[in-house]
């Protein structure tokens, strides 16, 4: 999965001062969203507040913070790479990319398309993109404008892959349902300042009219790492917490947390909201350079083909996949990783296919316009740019 629990645990590795300004001196406002960062909640460093590698990511495109987040690329096929044409796609470790290695089906697709894909295994794939070394990045729907505005790139997002699947958890036997139960001024535990937490707090707003912010709101909100949020809430230090399911899977499945709102993923809760069904809310698309796209419309088509088969064997390897690579996944012992398998019979955040449809990008873009209304998107941000690939391009 391309946003994945060490994603998030390396989501937050400097620190910022209330006012928002790290020691580099580099500005921490959330730009294309409305509320600046503010100071957390007691427990944090005195008078300091954690920044998250996505936030820092999105301000810093000096040449000297590119180098120190510099990937490792690899070619993923074989052939004449002086005959084709390479994509250069940063993306942090999947088990469906790793499966297609092992059953050479990347190698195999290069060849039929005439490309070469150079992947990057990193986890700053911000950073990456906002340099210039790539043509390709996975991101969430909510973070394309900060994206575009932070590094000044015009995007295409041109296909999907992964459901956003934060969602709060709280005690078995709490009581809450959702986050309206939950008694105002409580402790509840998110990722991040911005990025998904503003989706809940957009969420919060239109279903119960609750202010949902790091800095002030209704509750008082600490940004902590998936796995320690998780053990927090089962020793009652929080009262719920937005986590990755991974993250808490071995504490569901002794029936000591439970996921609230039903178990419903955020792309069902906003169906209440868009009253449509959407399976959308993405935490993962496939995003490119404007200028990359339009003169790589063939290449970029070829590069969903090799996705789409990824999302096929995953419909029919699930559990296998799961079960060779539970690194991916955050489980380790026996339980645990069968504990995932059957939450994925039910809880599947990867996409039924990668294409996009017109139906599909007008409702997934009215994610913006949600958040726009409720005040966590300026109302001046311009909508990023999504565009219908079809299968056959590919082939032309």
């Amino acid at each position: 999965m391309m946003h994945h629990a060490l994603s998030d645990i390396f989501d937050r590795f400097l620190y910022t001062d209330a006012a928002g300004e790290s020691g580099t001196g580099l500005s921490m406002g959330n730009g294309a969203f409305g509320h600046e960062r503010t100071g957390l909640p007691a427990g944090q460093v005195a008078g300091r507040g954690l920044v998250g590698r996505r936030q820092l990511l999105r301000t810093v495109t000096t040449g000297a913070a590119l180098a120190a987040a510099a990937p490792v690329v690899a070619a993923c096929g074989g052939g004449d790479s002086s005959e084709q044409e390479r994509i250069r796609f940063a993306f942090a470790p999947d088990p469906c990319w790793d499966f297609l290695k092992r059953r050479n089906v990347i190698a195999k697709f290069e060849q039929k398309y005439g490309i070469s894909i150079e992947t990057s295994s990193t986890w700053d794939e911000f950073a990456y993109f906002a340099g210039g070394h790539g043509e390709i990045v996975s991101t969430a729907t909510y973070e394309l404008p900060v994206l575009e505005e932070r590094t000044g790139i015009e995007t295409v997002t041109f296909g999907k892959y992964n459901l956003l699947r934060i969602t709060p958890v709280t005690r078995s036997g709490s009581g809450y349902e959702t986050l309206a139960d939950i008694p105002k001024g409580s402790k509840i535990g998110v990722p991040s300042a911005v990025s998904s937490t503003l989706v809940w707090a957009m969420f919060a707003k239109k279903l119960h009219d609750l202010d949902f912010r790091t800095g002030g709101g209704d509750f008082k909100l600490v940004v902590e790492d998936h796995f320690v949020m998780a053990e927090h809430v089962e020793r009652g230090e929080l009262e719920a917490a937005l986590v990755i399911p991974e993250a808490a899977i071995g504490l569901l499945r002794k029936k000591k947390l439970e996921v609230m709102y039903g178990g419903k993923f955020p792309w069902q809760i906003y169906g209440g909201i868009c009253e449509c069904q959407h399976r959308g809310v993405m935490g993962n698309n496939f995003t490119a350079r404007a200028k990359w796209f339009d003169n790589h419309r063939r290449e970029a088509a070829a590069f969903l083909a090799i996705w789409e088969e990824g999302v096929r064997l995953w419909r029919k390897n699930q559990a296998e996949i799961i079960r060779t690579f539970p690194q991916h996944f955050s489980v380790e012992g026996d339980a645990d990783v069968k504990a995932m398998q059957e939450y994925m019979k039910e809880h599947d955040w990867f996409v039924d296919s990668v294409y996009l449809d017109e139906s599909w990008i007008e409702r997934e873009k009215g994610l913006y316009s949600s958040m726009k209304e409720t005040g966590f998107m300026k109302k001046n941000t311009p909508t990023p740019r999504f565009e219908v690939v079809k299968p056959r391009e590919a082939e032309q």
